[in-house]
This record gives structure tokens, C-alpha cells and sequence, in this order.
């Protein structure tokens, strides 16, 4: 996956935790598609500032992402309810069924 999709996806999952600035030049830059010059100007502040937010809070995410697994647990579960929606025989979409609600993630 491309790191800016991926990056704009853990900011959809993990933004709630990102605090002040950090959040706000996040979300301009992956959310909103401003350049680190917007963002600059719009701050006040040097691209290299700009680029320290982006750093810092790209690290958080990953940080996030790395203790939780929320996205990764999101696109298993997604794979596999694709997965189940390609069979045909009901006792088997059945079986897959009671595993996805039992699924504990490991």
C-alpha cells in the first residue's frame, strides 16, 4: 500500500489520539491535499516545521498501529468477509460465519 493511503487511513483510525498541531498539519496534508507550503503559510512556519509535524506524527501513528493493529485486524476481517461472500455452499458460509464471531485476532 501506498504510504500516503496508508498514512491517511491510520489518521482516520488513530487521529483521536494525536493531540494539537501535530493532528491539524496531519490532517491538512492527508485529509485536505495542501502542500507543505500551504501549510507553512498558513502557520506561519518553515516547510522543514511543516515536515518535523509530519515526521513526528507519521511516527505516532505507526506507533499506534504497531502496540493495536486496528487497520490490520480491519483489512483481515475485510479479506475475509470478501472471502466468504465468493462461496456458495451455505453450511461452509455458515462455518466461516461462527469463526469471524468467535475471532479473537490471533
Amino acid at each position: 500500500m501506498e504510504k500516503f493511503t496508508k498514512i491517511a487511513l491510520l489518521l482516520d483510525v488513530y487521529g483521536n489520539l494525536i493531540k494539537g498541531r501535530r493532528k491539524e498539519v496531519l490532517n491538512l496534508h492527508y485529509n485536505e491535499d495542501y502542500s507543505l507550503t500551504e501549510i507553512a503559510e498558513i502557520y506561519g512556519i518553515t516547510k522543514q516545521g511543516v515536515r518535523d509535524f509530519l515526521v513526528k506524527g507519521e511516527n505516532e501513528l505507526q506507533t499506534y498501529e504497531s502496540a493495536l493493529g486496528i487497520l490490520k485486524e480491519k483489512f483481515y476481517l475485510d479479506n475475509k468477509i470478501h472471502e466468504i461472500l465468493q462461496l456458495k455452499d451455505i453450511d461452509i458460509i455458515k462455518n466461516e460465519i461462527k469463526q469471524l464471531i468467535y475471532y479473537t485476532g490471533e
